[in-house]
Order: C-alpha cells, then structure tokens, then sequence
C-alpha cells in the first residue's frame, strides 16, 4: 500500500454541499444522453470553445444546456474558502452545465481542457422535451432522491483518506470514465496539469505532485510523448482498499 504523510490534508465535510452538486451533476448526465440527445440535437449549430475558454462562470443565471460534440470539458466549483475543485471531465456525448435543472443560478463552472465542439440547448427546450418523454422525467426524479446520500458518503471517503489513495481513486475513475486502452495501459486522453489532478483530489498540488512521483517510480503512472497519463489499471486497482 502506498504510503505518503500521516499528516495528509484531510477533505473538510463543510464541503458537502459541492460533493452533493457534483454527485447530483454526474448522476443528471445519464438523463441527457442517449435517445434523449438524439431527440433534441439535430438541426441545432454547434460552437467551438478554445483550451481553457470558459462555458459558463459561477454566479451565471444562463439557463443552459451543452452538449459536447467533441473535446474534453472540465467541470468544477470553488469551496466557501476560495479552493478549486474539479469534479468531473465530460467527453464527447456527455453534457455540461445540467445543473442549472435545480437552480436558477450557477455554482459551478465548466472550462475547455483543450479545443472542444459544444451544442447549446436552453433549459426550458430541455423541460419541454422531458414532458415529452416520461421515462426520462421519471428516472430525473429518482436521481434528485438518491444524489444527496451518495454525496455524503463521498464526503465520509474523502474525509478519511490520504493523499495517495484519494489520488488513486481520481486516476482510476479518470480510466473508468474517459480513458482509452493503450497496449497494456489505459490513457487519459486529453491533457491534464498537476494542478487540474490537484484540484481533483482536493489536495495541495505538492503532496499531488510527490504522490504521482511515487506511483511513477512503482510503474503504475507514466506519460505519453504528448504528455497524457498512461494507468496501469490493474495494478491501482491491487493496491487500492
């Protein structure tokens, strides 16, 4: 098991309410893919974000909906003492900004990770095609349910976690999520600095920086010649409780 400071910095439960946004926004994509998407989207003009443009700030009242055509978005919030947190990268057929579903002014932020192809949907086209489709509004409903349960037990698993196994669990979620197989290793497939994994994890960007070195030297991190993470998923996944 790998082993950085007792003394890790340890994630403060006052931050439940962004764990419970980002659990609510990551469950909330699942609604707007899909058959759903293939309803909405055609015939609709798409718009190009530059690396590190932003789609939306926090404290935006646009209602809007962004469905990525291509491209990684990240999308992340700011914690009441000003620290950064990123909580989730979309790929192409995921969505940004769903969270304005539950509230009328943004609380978090989505920025391009590199040039990215969105299609913007206003929300009120988004309600008035969930009426159109009971299903979807169904399964909307139980998700708002379940999110704020699972978001405290994020809050339980990042409050008594160090350092290296909060970074393992972003790294295989990363691999889970976005990743892409290369040879024996999974690549993440769009550029991410120390300070993006950082602001993931929840940590400072130096105890990130010595935790990702240790997992270098062990063999189960390495970088493309494009500077990508290479995972070896297996190998997280054995040392991981």
């Amino acid at each position: 098991m790998i082993s950085i400071d007792a003394t890790a910095e340890l994630l403060d439960p006052a931050d439940a309410p962004e764990l419970y946004e980002a659990s609510l926004s990551s469950a909330l994509t699942t609604v707007f893919r899909g058959s759903f998407c293939d309803a909405i989207l055609p015939g609709r003009a798409s718009v190009t974000f530059k690396r590190d443009e932003v789609l939306y700030e926090l404290g935006a009242k646009d209602r809007i909906f962004f469905f990525i055509r291509s491209g990684f978005i990240k999308i992340g919030t700011l914690t009441q003492d000003g620290r950064e947190i990123i909580y989730d990268v979309r790929k192409e057929g995921g969505v940004a900004g769903e969270l304005c579903a539950c509230q009328s002014v943004r609380r978090d932020r989505a920025v391009a990770l590199e040039p990215s192809e969105v299609i913007a949907v206003p929300y009120c086209e988004i309600v008035e095609a969930l009426q159109k489709t009971p299903d979807h509004l169904g399964k909307l409903i139980e998700l708002f349910c379940d999110c704020l349960a699972d978001a405290y037990q994020q809050v339980n698993t990042l409050a008594f976690h160090d350092t290296a196994r909060r970074l393992t669990h972003v790294l295989l979620d990363l691999a889970s999520k976005i990743g892409r197989r290369a040879g024996s290793r999974v690549e993440i497939p769009t550029y991410l600095t120390q300070e993006d994994i950082s602001q993931m994890v929840a940590a400072r960007r130096e105890r990130v920086s010595t935790a990702l070195n240790l997992l270098r030297r062990r063999g189960m991190v390495q970088y493309s010649i494009d500077g990508h993470l290479l995972i070896d998923v297996k190998a997280l996944e054995n040392q991981t409780p």
